[in-house]
């Protein structure tokens, strides 16, 4: 009778952390300023009001995404100085806060300047980066027991990509039809999800700064920093998300080269994100049944496939084509490299090292943006491409020296 009262607790704490995972990381696929449902309007904002060129925008995007490039100073924060009590949800709150209030003070400009748009844009992607930070420690420190980090970050990313289908479509729309200002206000609405999940399934117990709590989580700090397995995998994340990425010079080459309309460009950022739901759903399944190395291995072969496809886009049916399969492909993709950075992450510190290692692929994914935004201008796109898969490639030198490769414990062993 205890087990079973014990298991059906579990279960129903599993599915409170599943609830609370996927509604931080819906609200983050809505409310990111690069990729949410105000994506296709900022794109558009960028290129015919402030009339930036691409390599200009992306240089703008890389800046505004500068808050995510500095995620370990939101894990040190939560991990050792605890906010009215509590190391992640007082956090939670006041970072959410700060998201709505940026995009509801976006809205309500009456005309848009570089300068004001990028700080408010900065402030908005601080308020969304540090709750992906805590959330991310939420997730490595229930995960790692129940050995169910793969599963939980299949959740995430499935409800991330559930709501770039949303803002695909919706994005579309709204560039064409409604005015930046009403689609800012409207975006503000969706952090208050956030704050109702945290608020509802959330559970955290109180606590306090004090010198043990400090010199023990120092200490893990300390022993990480010196782990070759955890360099390792920061130098795999890192040249994994630095490829030169062609994102943004696609985005020019479909308006500018192929004519591609509005709505259609949100049509492909939808069928992208229903793919890597479907992509997410498969890591979630193989993700405690194949070891790690191999899917790193696998992932990086499939990276490259998809990015050297590229090359056979000449109209809209390639363009579905192609989104469809690198959206499933990408997904699994990227999912091994996460489980990676989460197997990877000490005790005590794991909202720092997450962060970091995240902050790390960001830092690769910006430069990325740079160096390809430079690169279509000097080559084209079918050479970045190129370069892109060799860049992708040069990954499996890295794969044969990871060691973190032990399978995750069953749940039933974790629960014993």
């Amino acid at each position: 009778m205890d087990s079973t009262a014990d298991r059906s607790l579990s279960d129903r704490r599993i599915f409170q952390l599943s609830a609370f995972f996927a509604a931080i990381y819906f609200v983050q696929g809505i409310a990111e300023p690069g990729a949410g449902i105000a994506g296709q309007p900022i794109f558009f904002l960028l290129k015919d009001v402030l009339r930036l060129g691409a390599a200009q925008a992306a240089t703008f995007l890389a800046i505004v995404s500068v808050a995510w490039n500095i995620k370990p100073l939101y894990g040190l924060l939560s991990d050792f100085f605890p906010l009215f009590g509590y190391r992640r949800k007082s956090y939670l709150l006041l970072m959410t806060g700060l998201a709505a209030s940026g995009w509801f003070l976006l809205g309500s400009q009456p005309t848009y300047a570089y300068g004001p748009t990028l700080a408010i844009l900065i402030a908005c992607g601080l308020g969304l980066a540090f709750s992906d930070v805590l959330c991310d420690a939420v997730m490595v420190e229930t995960g790692k027991p129940l050995g169910m980090t793969g599963r939980f970050q299949a959740i995430q990313w499935g409800a991330i990509n559930t709501a770039s289908v949303l803002a695909g479509i919706g994005g579309g729309w709204l560039s064409a039809h409604v005015s930046y200002q009403r689609t800012f206000l409207l975006v503000s609405v969706f952090p208050l999800i956030s704050l109702v999940a945290t608020g509802l399934c959330l559970r955290e117990a109180r606590s306090r700064y004090n010198r043990e709590m400090v010199r023990e989580t120092a200490g893990a700090v300390h022993s990480a920093i010196g782990s070759r397995p955890l360099w390792v995998a920061a130098a795999f994340i890192f040249l994994w998300n630095f490829s030169p990425s062609f994102g943004v010079p696609l985005e020019y080459h479909l308006v500018d080269n192929l004519g591609f309309s509005k709505i259609f460009l949100g049509t492909l950022d939808s069928l992208g994100s229903a793919a890597a739901i479907l992509g997410a759903a498969v890591f979630g399944k193989i993700c405690r049944r194949i070891p790690l190395r191999r899917l790193l291995n696998l992932s990086v072969a499939i990276g490259v496939a998809s990015t050297v496809a590229y090359w056979g886009l000449v109209g809209h049916w390639s363009a579905i084509a192609l989104t469809l399969g690198n959206g499933a492909i990408s997904m699994v993709a990227s999912l091994a490299t996460y489980d990676l950075a989460a197997r990877s992450c000490p005790d005590r510190a794991e909202g720092t090292f997450f962060a970091a290692l995240m902050s790390i692929a960001n830092i690769g994914t910006a430069g990325s943006a740079l160096v390809g935004g430079r690169l279509y201008e000097w080559l084209g796109l079918r050479p970045l491409i190129l370069v892109s898969g060799l860049a992708t490639a040069a990954c499996w030198l890295i794969v044969p020296l990871i060691r973190i490769d032990v399978p995750p414990p069953s749940r039933t062993s974790a629960e014993g």
